[in-house]
């Protein structure tokens, strides 16, 4: 991950000559027209009259959206593509006048001029898709190297294309016009953004109009100027997945693979820890005991039969008993890693159970929900330094009352220091999750919106349980497994069912696929 003028220069660096700059402009206007097609299906299946819209500049950036358009032309024949320049075509640097020319004949083409304003573009919009809309917006306009401000005829341009509504998806190519290491207070409104060749750092800053973000890969990494870039902060791709698809050892043991402890669930909130359990049975550990409230241990092993179920005396108020501990204790040494905390409580016998656990179970520990509280925290930085990672799984306000907060931070510097402070691997959950070891950052770009409901966290964790669990080598990576996994199996679910009519574990069957690639 870069800033734009980072980018720049390693582009530079990478794409020394025109034919190796049109061969990268080309590779990701099919990589860009692929990814629009994938994302459109969370919102309806693909009609084969695609109606596009695309918004044409003078600049590599128009190429690549001419480019991708020329490619939802070649998979889609009958669809009807309609660009907007906001200059002269005439004027259009020499490869994307390149780009311009494969679509000759094949398109509609306006321009606005000084004269244009909302009302005029939005007639025009209007007549060219016959009133019904556009399946499609492709924002390219204006690219990295952008500087303030938006120029005129640009700027109502973007404006009006943001207040037309008949638009189902818009797709920015690179980054939204308008964005850049510094921006414009206007910019062009995107669902997805599609950075070409290496993602850039303001597409991760919190700006909702860079909507999601996907990378195109256009083979920098594996260059010499790309394999040399030293960066602290980078985004993860579902390559962290490969060794989950190659073939086990014939006559290996489930042993092999890693034992799990779950402990969580209460008898007024047992859902959480059934979902955790149904998660890391799915992970690929090869075995998985959960200690549930004995109210529920027996109602929740019939619906997880795989997991071991070892009932849990609770408290009056239905909450684990701290006098159980040696339940979990006496078994200790089967474990590879213990998952803490879904749907426990937050009571004081729950914070008792979870101290004495982090204090005295040497073992990768992953703290979730009920468990992330100041009073466990403290005991982290106290652990043996064999002990084994510690993995905490907030949501920003979880991580608030741990890191103590007053207000929301999301800025990498104060996630950075809270890991150094507590010797810990902390995965930030928001739109862009975090994975953060005290020094560098990895952001997930992967999931969505259909994950915004009541026990995805719990999913997750049971998944980065099990992935800690199988290998405990390299902590961050196989976090970073369990966080990768879960969004792609929230993308698999949100374009085969939409991001709405879902429920929670229905994302559990698209695991298989995500990780097959089916």
């Amino acid at each position: 991950m870069l800033t734009c003028q980072e980018a720049a220069q390693l582009e530079a660096s990478i794409l020394r000559d025109e034919a190796a700059e049109w061969a990268a402009m080309q590779q990701a206007g099919v990589g860009i027209a692929k990814a629009i097609c994938l994302d459109y299906q969370e919102l309806q299946s693909l009609p084969q009259g695609l109606s596009v819209l695309a918004l044409i500049g003078k600049g590599n950036n128009g190429g690549d959206a001419l480019l991708t358009c020329a490619q939802l032309l070649a998979d889609f024949p009958r669809a009807r593509v309609t660009l907007i320049f906001a200059a002269d075509p005439s004027d259009l640097k020499p490869l994307a006048a390149r780009a311009h020319q494969q679509l000759q004949g094949r398109v509609s083409q306006h321009q606005v001029d000084a004269s244009s304003d909302v009302a005029s573009i939005h007639e025009l919009l209007d007549t060219a898709s016959a009133d019904r809309g556009f399946d499609i917006c492709i924002d390219g306009l204006l690219g990295m190297s952008f500087q303030p401000p938006v120029r005129e005829p640009m700027r109502v341009l973007i404006e009006a294309v943001n207040r037309y509504e008949k638009i189902g998806l818009r797709a920015a190519v690179d980054v939204p016009s308008g964005k850049g290491d510094v921006s414009d207070e206007l910019t062009f409104r995107a669902d997805f953004s599609y950075a070409t060749g290496v993602a850039k750092k303001v597409l991760f800053e919190g700006n909702v109009e860079c909507g999601r973000v996907r990378t195109i890969d256009l083979g920098f990494s594996k260059t010499p100027a790309g394999a040399a870039v030293n960066a602290s902060e980078m985004v993860l791709n579902d390559g962290v997945l490969d060794s989950l698809r190659t073939l086990r050892p014939a006559g290996v043991d489930k042993r092999a693979f890693g034992h799990l402890f779950v402990l969580g669930g209460s008898a007024f909130m047992p859902g959480a820890l059934l979902m955790a359990v149904q998660a890391a049975v799915r992970s690929g550990v090869g075995l998985v005991t959960a200690f549930a409230p004995a109210s529920v241990a027996a109602a929740l092993a019939a619906q997880v039969p795989e997991a071991m179920w070892v009932p849990w005396p609770e408290t009056a108020n239905g909450t684990l008993n701290p006098r159980a501990l040696p339940l979990l204790l006496d078994r200790i040494d089967q474990a590879t890693a213990v998952l803490l905390g879904p749907g426990m409580g937050k009571d004081r016998n729950t914070e008792t159970v979870t101290q004495e656990i982090v204090g005295k179970v040497e073992l990768p520990v992953i703290l979730d929900a009920d468990a992330l509280r100041t009073g466990v925290m403290g005991l982290v930085p106290k652990r043996n330094a064999s002990a084994g990672a510690v993995i905490l799984t907030p949501h920003m306000g979880e991580f608030m009352r741990i890191a103590k907060l007053d207000v929301p931070d999301y800025t990498n510097e104060t996630l950075r220091t809270f890991c150094q402070s507590y010797h810990v691997t902390t995965v930030l959950k928001s739109a862009h999750t975090r994975i953060c070891d005290g020094e560098n950052i990895w952001y997930n770009a992967y999931g969505g919106p259909v994950l915004s409901r009541g026990g995805s966290g719990d999913l997750l964790a049971g998944l980065i349980g099990g992935m800690i669990a199988q290998d405990q080598t390299c902590p961050q990576t196989s976090v970073a497994r369990g966080v990768v996994l879960h969004g792609l199996a929230a993308q698999r679910l949100a374009r085969a069912h939409g991001q709405v009519a879902v429920h929670t574990t229905q994302l559990l069957d698209y695991l298989s696929s995500a990780l097959r690639r089916v």
